[in-house]
């Protein structure tokens, strides 16, 4: 029987106490699935972040033990001020297609460093040559992408390297090219680095779905602006000499006086299944003149290894080579073959280019005439 309150009235409390304990078991159940629902829901997401930031976290490990165990860098003291009354010059060096890791019948990684060194030695020797008529005491580096080989851009690509992506883009690479550019400081009291990145520093095969800046040739460069300048752009005995300008774009422009350069790697351009796509060239160049709102004059790209120039109507482009030898693919594919050589340009403010250099990277007793190789005449 229902209990009656004090004024002889039928008590609620029970029912009211079933109907709560109803409510509440009912929200009970609903706040159990929505948490459970939740908990897989963050746990999901949780996986996705975990997977993204794992890459993230390897290549900021890598780039804090790179720096916090740096190759052994030598910044040579700076050449006393030339107070000539020469003309003023300033030397572009193009260095592009170094393919780091790459493996070949005549090329690997020991081989890249010599190159790389090599290459310093030659740059020193031409621009002193040049001081005899000019003032010459800064040099622009246009890095035009390609500074490492990759692993998984093609098929087969993991057959024919000799270190990993990891260490050709953080740990060995960047320490390979940063000793060529403090090489160089013992002749030019300062030097302005540009860069592009290539397609071999893509994340994977042509087509990947990664993000566009995802690219290895970034990681590269920002490894050597670190050896170079410190973790915050800062290190005393670079600080004044040396500039990096790392671009977020597929290409860069940069002004040496008032004649602009605009450098790409290249890949961007169609064609050069026989070789250099001349007409390709020709067609994006017509194209970049409006697309690109930078005003330039001077087009530099690599990509194909081949050395070459032509002049567009009132422009030049300049292709440069590769300091890699013996290309299999090229060679099977494209009938092609030649020298490893970069380019070193001289610029004076009234005429703009007045020097082209094709430097041979190659030891005296590898490139010789034809004829006294034996080949048919």
């Amino acid at each position: 029987m229902q209990p009656r309150n004090k004024s002889g009235q039928f008590s609620s409390k029970k029912v009211t106490s079933k109907r709560k304990k109803k409510v509440k078991e009912e929200i009970s159940e609903e706040e159990s699935y929505t948490i459970r629902l939740l908990r897989k829901t963050v746990k999901n997401l949780k996986r996705k972040v975990d997977g993204l930031a794992s890459n993230d976290e390897l290549i900021s490990e890598a780039v804090k033990q790179s720096y916090e165990e740096p190759p052994d860098l030598h910044v040579p003291k700076i050449p006393e001020k030339n107070k000539s009354n020469k003309k003023e010059e300033i030397a572009v060096l193009h260095l592009c297609d170094l393919h780091i890791g790459k493996i070949t019948s005549t090329f690997d990684s020991m081989v890249a460093e010599e190159r790389l060194m090599l290459l310093s030695e030659k740059v020193k020797n031409i621009a002193n040559v040049r001081r005899t008529s000019a003032k010459i005491e800064e040099l622009r580096i246009y890095l035009g992408g390609d500074m490492i080989e990759g692993e998984d851009i093609f098929s087969h690509q993991a057959h024919i390297i000799d270190q990993s992506l990891f260490d050709q883009a953080v740990k060995n690479g960047p320490a390979m090219v940063a000793n060529c550019v403090l090489s160089l400081l013992d002749t030019f009291r300062s030097i302005k680095i540009f860069t592009v990145p290539g397609n071999h520093g893509r994340n994977g095969p042509k087509g990947t779905r990664s993000h566009p800046r995802t690219n290895w040739d970034n990681v590269f460069y920002e490894v050597l602006k670190l050896y170079l300048l410190g973790p915050t752009d800062n290190r005393k005995e670079t600080k004044n000499r040396i500039q990096i300008n790392i671009s977020e774009e597929f290409y860069i422009v940069d002004n040496v006086y008032d004649w602009g350069n605009l450098i790409v790697h290249g890949h961007e351009i169609r064609g050069g299944f026989a070789g250099l796509p001349w007409y390709g060239v020709a067609k994006k160049a017509w194209g970049w003149i409006d697309s690109i709102p930078h005003a330039w004059d001077y087009l530099w790209f690599g990509h194909f290894h081949t050395y070459a120039s032509a002049t567009l109507n009132h422009r030049i482009f300049l292709a440069n080579g590769s300091i890699e030898s013996d290309n299999e693919f090229a060679q099977q594919n494209m009938s092609a073959a030649g020298f490893p050589c970069q380019r070193l340009c001289f610029f004076d403010k009234k005429n703009g280019l007045i020097s082209d250099n094709q430097v041979y990277l190659t030891k005296a007793s590898e490139r010789v005439p034809n004829k006294v190789k034996g080949h048919r005449m």
